[in-house]
């Protein structure tokens, strides 16, 4: 099989966005206000792909954020420029383009206050091509739990996937997962991975964050994985983000449908298919 190449970075302004005199970022959307609003009690938001805003009380974190670059399907629900003076952490799961966005977190870098954690795979990047400091870096390795203020982190291992259900050919044994203690509740943001049996020992997940794409746990995995964890929330991403071609349809078209239709109407219930910028409340 020829070896493919997942996206790195990328420059250009998105689809639904346009830039002000200012060079700030605008979208037609807004969810900031209701961000801000939001003070009591967890609530989470789809940003597209793995991004989610996740807000417990006054705590906001955010994962895999791409809201700068690629060629999407949709108008930005919220821009950096927007999100930087509010967000207190930024979760990157690898450093693929597609998760580990450099315009939306070289913004961050620059106009906001938030630490940045990442796995050892993603150091490079966030030095050579961000300048993010030291300081402002947790530096997080699956299996290895640990806390910042009242959040518990437990980074989980994640193993890159391809095309054809193939583990990828660079696939990076620092790339994470995590399982995020928050609010009391118990968020798993799976990252980009095939299904492995760390993610079947995790026990009380309230929140699944899982990617039924042919590169991660597509539609059988996906059905394993949740009938084993039996979580509460199940939200599919990964999936109607980016325009779909023959070269990329691999990680950029989605089976949430199919994963749903497959599981009991118990589990149904519990299925939430967010669209960009929607709104769940966790309770």
């Amino acid at each position: 099989m020829k070896r493919r190449d997942f996206v790195k970075s990328a420059g250009l302004v998105s689809v639904g966005m346009s830039i002000n005199a200012q060079g700030q970022y605008k979208s037609e959307k807004r969810i900031i206000s209701a961000i801000k609003a939001h003070t009591k009690g967890i609530a989470a938001w789809w940003t597209g792909q793995n991004g989610w805003l996740i807000k417990s009380d006054n705590v906001l974190i955010g994962t895999d954020l791409v809201l700068t670059s690629l060629n999407r399907i949709e108008n930005l629900p919220i821009t950096p420029d927007e999100l930087a003076g509010e967000l207190d952490y930024s979760f990157i799961t690898h450093e693929h383009g597609d998760h580990f966005e450099r315009g939306t977190s070289r913004i961050f870098r620059e106009k906001g206050t938030c630490r940045f954690i990442m796995p050892k795979s993603c150091l490079r990047a966030a030095h050579e091509e961000m300048n993010i400091p030291d300081e402002r870096i947790i530096v997080a390795e699956p299996r290895k739990p640990f806390n910042i203020d009242n959040i518990l982190i437990e980074p989980i291992r994640a193993i890159h996937g391809n095309s054809k259900y193939a583990v990828y050919y660079d696939a990076n044994l620092d790339d994470c997962g995590y399982l995020i203690t928050i609010g009391g509740k118990r968020i798993l943001q799976m990252g980009d991975t095939v299904l492995l049996e760390d993610h079947l020992f995790i026990e009380n997940v309230d929140v699944l964050l899982f990617s039924p794409t042919e590169h991660n746990t597509y539609i059988d995995q996906s059905v394993i994985l949740i009938n084993e964890l039996n979580p509460k929330y199940i939200l599919p991403q990964h999936h109607s983000t980016f325009k779909v071609t023959p070269d990329n349809r691999f990680w950029t078209n989605g089976y949430p449908w199919e994963v749903k239709i497959r599981l009991s109407k118990y589990l149904q219930e519990r299925y939430h298919i967010l669209g960009m910028g929607e709104k769940i409340n966790i309770v």
